[in-house]
């Protein structure tokens, strides 16, 4: 079966004389949705549906293309248009994913929540549902979800999102907040760039709002770096081997030669659909 859907989308990319991103990957997605469809048809089958709190979700971003060692190194994977960016990024390429559950006690369906979410919600979330209690002399980072499931137009009392990358993997180490439409990203490759975006206006990163609005970048930077110093943020140290012309650098096993994997050089315009 696996096989006859790469071959479909071999044929569709030919039809439309379009270089398809990669076809397998295609496949591998629509092969996963039957896969949930077949879950979810057992859980109906045994009437457990509306004791049954299902999510699909995903930890990351999709990847755009592969840097490694492998027979298809360099192949170009999959696209996040209109989003910027890929696993390894901060850019909403990266980071935002889908979610989607399906509990019939509590959730509409058809209902949609707009309300920006994080993985670890899913920690007390599952918690309140399960009527366990949270450990009283532990940090809990995350929010229960089930106000939101119960009324998609709730707020939840928050008012940040952070996320902390110090890696040169797909992308410039870095740090981000969001802060309701509010993003920036700080990079943390020694350059000090940062990046400022209205998601609301701009969901595709593509005008950097730092400098013209250098109230709201100082502001958020400073709610970032008050971040990263409560939970003890490791930061990247400077290389004394560092070389400027080979940062970035993943070996491409197929062409011999180094592939610059710095997002400011590699990823691909959001306004184009592949």
């Amino acid at each position: 079966a696996m096989s006859q859907k790469v071959e479909k989308y071999k044929r569709r990319a030919a039809e439309r004389d379009q270089d398809l991103p990669h076809p397998v990957y295609a496949a591998m997605v629509e092969h996963c949705d039957d896969m949930v469809g077949r879950i979810l048809a057992v859980v109906d089958q045994h009437k457990l549906t509306d004791n049954t709190m299902i999510v699909f979700t995903s930890d990351n971003g999709g990847l755009y293309r592969r840097y490694d060692y492998r027979e298809h190194a360099d192949d170009n994977v999959a696209t996040q248009a209109p989003l910027k960016g890929e696993k390894g990024s901060l850019h909403e390429g990266g980071v935002r994913v889908p979610l989607i559950v399906r509990y019939p006690a509590a959730v509409k369906a058809g209902s949609v929540c707009h309300e920006p979410t994080i993985s670890y919600d899913f920690y007390p979330t599952f918690a309140e549902l399960a009527g366990a209690k949270l450990p009283v002399n532990q940090t809990i980072d995350g929010h229960s979800l089930m106000p939101l499931l119960r009324g998609a137009t709730t707020k939840l009392q928050r008012e940040e999102l952070h996320w902390h990358y110090p890696h040169y993997h797909h992308d410039r180490p870095a740090s981000s907040i969001r802060a309701r439409d509010w993003k920036l990203i700080e990079y943390l490759d020694g350059t000090g760039d940062l990046e400022l975006y209205n998601l609301k206006d701009d969901l595709g990163e593509s005008r950097n709002l730092a400098a013209t609005r250098p109230g709201r970048t100082a502001e958020l930077k400073q709610r970032l770096n008050k971040w990263r110093q409560q939970v003890s943020a490791r930061m990247p140290i400077p290389n004394p081997n560092y070389s400027p012309k080979r940062a970035g650098e993943w070996w491409s096993m197929r062409t011999g030669k180094p592939v610059n994997s710095d997002g400011r050089k590699r990823f691909p315009p959001t306004e184009l659909d592949l």
